[in-house]
């Protein structure tokens, strides 16, 4: 083994670390089900029926698995949950929770009777509010989150209820991924 060393130590010498011809050091990232597996996962469900419907998600849609790829990056936490309790012109929000710790905790609520893929489409579609949160680092409460909706969202109906274009565009991408 030893005389590999000086073939070892000539390559380093010899490989400049700034020349564009040197092999980067590339990083893999990991896969959203090892993310959605992981101790510091973002997204998360104590649901049984929700944690299945997440990782089915993540296996059928590439849109889904980079919303949770692109939500590893920030300091958002996620719960999805699922309720009866929902407005019932609404099939799913967004809520704001807490911020400990440097994480800011949101909760995703679905309506418990949406099935299939139209409640992993469903979840999607909150998964994007959930980017647009981290995207911005002011929403630290609830009232931030309003202002947040009031500048970039479309009032549907009722006190503080809005919608994006993009989390209508993200549903429908998931949507037709998952009948494709």
């Amino acid at each position: 083994m030893l005389w590999l060393l000086p073939f070892a130590l000539a390559h380093m010498l010899a490989v400049d670390p700034a020349s564009p011809s040197s092999t980067p050091n590339v990083v893999a990232l990991p896969t959203p089900q090892v993310l959605l597996a992981a101790d510091n996962r973002r997204v998360r469900s104590t649901s049984p029926r929700m944690v299945a419907l997440i990782a089915e998600g993540v296996k059928r849609s590439p849109t889904f698995a980079k919303l949770v790829i692109a939500l590893h990056s920030t300091n958002v936490i996620v719960y999805v949950e699922p309720t009866f309790a929902l407005p019932p012109d609404l099939a799913g929000r967004l809520l704001f929770s807490t911020i400990a710790g440097g994480q800011r905790y949101l909760r995703i609520q679905v309506r418990a009777t949406v099935q299939g893929d139209q409640l992993i489409s469903l979840i999607g579609h909150e998964l994007r509010h959930a980017m647009e949160v981290a995207d911005d680092a002011s929403v630290t409460d609830e009232g931030a989150l309003a202002k947040l909706y009031r500048r970039i969202g479309d009032g549907i109906g009722g006190v503080h209820t809005y919608d994006t274009e993009a989390a209508r565009v993200t549903g429908r991408a998931i949507r037709n991924e998952l009948v494709g």
